[in-house]
C-alpha cells in the first residue's frame, strides 16, 4: 500500500538537498549574525579598553551598534504594523458587502419568525379573544 503512495513520507528527506538547505542556511543566516554579533562585542571591548581621548571615539562607534540593533527591530515592529493596517484596510473595504448579505439574510429570518409565530399564537389569541367575550357577556 506504501508503494503506491505518489507523494512520498514527511520522515524522509533528500540528502543531498537536505544538506545544501544546511549549509546556505549556515552562509545566509547565522553566519551574518555570528559576525555582525562579533563585530559588536568587539567594539564594546575596544571602547573599555581603549584610553580617554579614543575612547570618546569607541564608546561614539559602540553606541552606534547599540542603536543599530534596537533599529532592527523597531523596522521589523514597523513592517509588522504596515502589515495589519494595510491588510485591515483591505479587510474593511471588503466586509460590507458581506455584512450587507449576511444583514439581509437575518432579516428575512426576521420576517419568517414573526410570520411562524403569528401563525402559531393566532389559535390561542382566538381562543382567548372567544373567552374574554363569553365573560364579558356573562357580565350583563
Amino acid at each position: 500500500m506504501a508503494s503506491d503512495r505518489i507523494t512520498p513520507d514527511a520522515k524522509q528527506r533528500n540528502p543531498i538537498t537536505h544538506e545544501a538547505h544546511r549549509r546556505q542556511t549556515f552562509y545566509q543566516i547565522y553566519l551574518p549574525l555570528i559576525i555582525f554579533g562579533v563585530l559588536v562585542i568587539l567594539t564594546i571591548i575596544l571602547a573599555l579598553l581603549a584610553d580617554d581621548e579614543a575612547s570618546s571615539t569607541w564608546s561614539d562607534i559602540s553606541l552606534i551598534f547599540m542603536i543599530s540593533l534596537a533599529m532592527v527591530a523597531f523596522v521589523i515592529v514597523t513592517v509588522g504594523l504596515v502589515f495589519l493596517a494595510v491588510y485591515t484596510r483591505r479587510l474593511l473595504k471588503a466586509t460590507p458587502y458581506f455584512f450587507f448579505v449576511v444583514q439581509r439574510y437575518t432579516y428575512l429570518v426576521e420576517i419568517r419568525v414573526k410570520k411562524a409565530s403569528n401563525i402559531a399564537a393566532e389559535p390561542f389569541l382566538r381562543l382567548n379573544s372567544y373567552i374574554a367575550g363569553a365573560r364579558a357577556l356573562r357580565r350583563k
